[in-house]
Order: C-alpha cells, then sequence, then structure tokens
C-alpha cells in the first residue's frame, strides 16, 4: 500500500488530470486554455510527485510502482508535445485529432493515477 504522502501527491495530481481531460472533451475548448490547465498538471507533477522517492513504499509494491512512475514521466513529457502540436494546428480536421491525442494521453495518466491508488 501507498504511504498517505504518496496517496495525497497522486490524488491531487489526479484531480488537476481530470479537469484537463473535462476541458479537452468540451465542445468549445480552446488550444491557450488547454495549455495554461496543462501548465497546473504539470507543476503539480513537479513540485508533488516527481519528488516521491521510494523510500517508503512496500517494499512487495516498489518495483511496480517504480514502473508506473516512470511512464507517468514519459506520458506527461508527451502530453506537453501533443499540446504544443495542438496550439500549432490551423486546420479543424488536424486540430479535433490532436484534442483525441491529447484526451487519450490524459486518460492513460488516470489511468496510472488509479493504478496506484488502488494499489493494495
Amino acid at each position: 500500500m501507498l504511504p498517505k504522502s504518496h496517496r495525497q501527491a497522486y490524488q491531487e495530481f489526479l484531480r488537476t488530470l481530470l479537469d484537463l481531460q473535462n476541458l479537452s472533451t468540451a465542445s468549445n475548448t480552446d488550444a491557450a486554455s488547454l495549455q495554461q490547465n496543462f501548465q497546473n498538471v504539470q507543476q503539480i507533477f513537479q513540485k508533488q510527485v516527481a519528488i516521491l522517492t521510494s523510500d517508503e513504499v512496500d517494499p512487495a509494491i516498489a518495483s511496480r510502482w517504480q514502473s508506473i512512475q516512470t511512464e507517468i514521466y514519459r506520458a506527461i513529457r508527451l502530453l506537453g508535445t501533443d499540446i504544443l502540436f495542438l496550439r500549432s494546428s490551423r486546420q479543424a480536421a488536424t486540430t479535433e485529432a490532436r484534442l483525441k491525442t491529447v484526451s487519450d494521453r490524459t486518460q492513460k495518466l488516470i489511468g496510472y493515477c488509479q493504478a496506484l491508488l488502488q494499489e493494495k
């Protein structure tokens, strides 16, 4: 089971990811709003999640925790790139495809957080 400090960090991170997911699926979303919301997600990640270590994690799940933490880090970086591409899109079809990519990657991050929070 994750220590309380880890659980709190992932719950806050999950909350910001859910906000980003809701924004990315809204019908009148603009890239600037997504960028601002992503910066919020990134800030929470850097200040609360990226600094977590496996020192307090139960040794039985430490390896799984480290793997998921690595995937979260990778997905955050890719999400940042996806949002940059979204901001540079000019055609409606391209914008729509990139919004779907942002939504899918955000959903993947949500899944990682939920997996960690359900860890027994």
